[in-house]
């Protein structure tokens, strides 16, 4: 018998005004609930929430500073929280040195370093993608 659909659960009034949202992005609770993660600055931590939102489950996105002004983050403290995320091993910077031309979006890659210490291999360039 073929298994049925998950059943779509409303959201509580406390976490959104619409019942249904679309679509959700994960961030697994041992992430969350993490001493290193916990110790990102605060600037850091958002960054890399709505990145992950933008990647929409993908292991790689491309994001320009100027997207960060959607959630009210100047570039200035973009580079800080971008630079701090690869420093401690939640992203893989993919082009630093072209991206530097600002016409050009950075190609980032998620990474377990914060955790396992290595260095992930690195993605193909068909798993990164743009959304506008």
């Amino acid at each position: 018998m073929p298994s049925k659909p998950p059943k779509r659960v409303p959201f509580h009034s406390y976490e959104t005004m619409h019942k249904y949202e679309k679509g959700y992005y994960r961030i697994p609770p041992y992430l969350l609930d993490h001493e290193k993660f916990l110790n990102l600055s605060s600037s850091a931590t958002r960054l890399y929430i709505y990145m992950r939102k933008w990647a929409k489950g993908r292991p790689a996105i491309r994001y320009a500073a100027s997207m960060a002004e959607h959630f009210n983050m100047n570039p200035k403290t973009f580079r800080s929280a971008r630079n701090e995320l690869v420093e401690k091993g939640y992203l893989e910077y993919l082009n630093p040195h072209t991206a530097k031309d600002k016409k050009e979006a950075g190609e980032y890659q998620f990474s377990d370093r914060w955790w396992t210490g290595k260095t992930p291999p690195t993605v193909r360039a068909d798993d990164i993608f743009w959304e506008s």
